[in-house]
């Protein structure tokens, strides 16, 4: 089953554009306010305390996500073998040729969508099967150009197609 790993970015960097981000976020509530800038100012947390708790946020959040996101494969998975064999495999079959990202969230659903109709197994929304390009006639166009260069008009007809009309 088509999937993709989840990337993973390591633990927070303490840079030194994050704290002048930082100090010029805390300047402009400052300045928002000029009456009152003392009173926030003091109520500011320093640069040193913030991106502590951002370290520390960011580690709970990479790991919330990743448990939500094995969470929902396992519920995806289970809904899918939920499905009879046939079903299963051809359901299998679409997501392996589906042009979505390859996500859980993805195969939830495009699986929601099968459940209420919206997905037909036998002609996915993907997959063209129409009678392909129709031949359209460019000699108009074509000519237009050509007499604004001085060029004498085209004899056969500027067409392009797939049919070979």
């Amino acid at each position: 089953m088509r999937f993709t790993r989840k990337q993973r970015y390591g633990p927070y960097e303490d840079t030194s554009r994050k704290r002048a981000a930082l100090a010029r976020k805390q300047r402009l509530e400052r300045e928002r306010l000029p009456l009152l800038a003392e009173m926030i100012a003091e109520q500011q947390p320093d640069a040193d305390t913030v991106m502590a708790e951002r370290a520390v946020k960011w580690t709970i959040w990479e790991q919330e996500t990743r448990d939500r996101r094995a969470a929902n494969w396992r519920r995806a998975r289970a809904q899918l073998f939920a499905y009879g064999d046939n079903i299963r495999r051809t359901l299998t079959r679409l997501w392996n040729s589906a042009p979505y990202p390859a996500t859980p969230e993805y195969l939830l659903d495009m699986l929601h969508q099968f459940d209420r109709g919206n997905l037909d197994p036998d002609n996915p929304p993907w997959v063209y099967r129409g009678p392909g390009l129709k031949t359209v006639d460019f000699t108009d166009i074509v000519n237009r150009a050509r007499a604004r260069q001085g060029l004498p008009p085209l004899d056969a007809p500027a067409t392009h197609g797939t049919n070979g009309d």
